[in-house]
């Protein structure tokens, strides 16, 4: 398989790829009144024995991801203009041109359980130094996916935890932003984001939530000397109350200018450099 988040198209082969690499399946999408036949109901039942997240969506969302995936580099066309110019272009191949009803978003190294990812902070806490974990609540953006999983890389960070729902996945569009982070940074999925809260904080770490909230602390004057995990909320809806209700504490990047909020991705990368400054 090649490296790089990607997409795979078509029955035959997202079968073959959770029989063989069901770890670094992210999720499988169906289109909607698709026709059931055996291939389909045995993806179906390999992904629930695996515990990989099957979600039907119109077909026009797959038709999307087929034309986001990069085309393959033998499929070439040359185009002749009026004047005679000749002009290579690419072009999807044949067998590219129909995702069957069916599609899967597929990580470039194996996904991680929460159980799995902490046993490498363990690691960290062995070294007399503090884990730091990142959580994500609603980051379904691809682009500001990808550059998240780049700040996780640049600041060092053990790890990104993400929920099987609402989280932007894994495709072409990541990789292209992570540049390669994709495939260094340890990534969590999980079930249900509150619970792998309380299984943080069984572990020993202190949640901080970033919110823009009267509460909240100004990133730069709270103490980080503890394990810690950042959960940063989606762009639009920042935490979710019940996210934001099991965090420790609250920490806020103070704005002074005419905007009243940074991009996701810019204020991880603010937040995480604040708390790995520490470690």
């Amino acid at each position: 398989m090649s490296s790089g988040a990607r997409y795979v198209f078509g029955k035959n082969s997202v079968k073959a790829l959770i029989e063989t690499h069901p770890e670094r399946v992210f999720k499988i999408f169906i289109a909607e009144f698709l026709k059931p036949d055996k291939r389909i109901q045995a993806i179906r039942d390999i992904a629930s024995e695996r515990g990989i997240s099957v979600q039907v969506v119109p077909r026009a969302k797959l038709d999307q991801m087929l034309h986001q995936q990069a085309p393959s580099p033998k499929a070439q066309v040359t185009t002749v203009n009026a004047l005679g110019e000749k002009t290579k272009v690419q072009a999807l191949d044949e067998d590219s041109m129909n995702h069957q009803g069916i599609v899967a978003s597929v990580a470039p190294k194996a996904l991680l359980d929460l159980s799995a990812l902490l046993k490498i902070c363990d690691g960290k806490k062995a070294e007399g130094k503090h884990p730091r974990l990142l959580v994500l609540d609603g980051v379904t953006d691809a682009r500001n996916f990808g550059a998240i999983l780049r700040v996780a890389d640049a600041t060092g960070i053990e790890g990104i935890v993400i929920p099987k729902h609402h989280s932007a996945g894994f495709g072409p569009g990541v990789s292209k932003t992570a540049s390669g982070a994709e495939e260094t940074v340890n990534v969590a999925v999980v079930s249900n984001l509150n619970q792998a809260i309380a299984k943080l904080k069984d572990a020993g770490f202190w949640i901080a939530g970033a919110a823009n909230e009267e509460r909240a602390v100004a990133y730069y004057k709270q103490d980080f000397q503890m394990p810690v995990a950042l959960v940063m909320g989606s762009e639009g809806e920042g935490l979710s109350s019940l996210v934001q209700k099991n965090c420790d504490f609250l920490i806020k990047i103070p704005m002074h200018g005419t905007v009243d909020s940074l991009n996701v991705a810019a204020a991880t990368a603010v937040l995480l450099f604040e708390i790995v400054k520490n470690s």
